[in-house]
């Protein structure tokens, strides 16, 4: 799935043919770390969920990495957590 708006600091992240991700705040950490950018903030939550669904853990529990960086570099957020994921010794088969 392709990105339709990287977002900014006030505009959120979307994907194509998907609602933009608006702001959730339930996750305290997720929400420090973002600290306060829409775009940054749906890109996160576009990545832990994929790495949620591949890996059964959260972003976080990954060791730490530039996610700021890729976000700037404009990586597409599944490819960000597969290396993310790779890098931690994830095994994938197929995909």
């Amino acid at each position: 799935m392709g990105v339709a708006s990287w977002g900014s600091e006030t505009f959120p992240f979307q994907l194509d043919g998907r609602e933009p991700i608006e702001r959730k705040d339930s996750d305290p950490t997720m929400a420090s770390y973002t600290a306060g950018h829409l775009g940054f903030h749906g890109y996160m939550r576009v990545v832990d969920a994929w790495i949620a669904r591949c890996a059964g853990a959260g972003v976080f529990d990954l060791p730490d990495r530039g996610w700021r960086d890729a976000y700037d570099d404009e990586v597409p957020p599944r490819d960000a957590a597969r290396e993310a994921l790779e890098e931690a010794g994830f095994p994938f088969e197929g995909s």
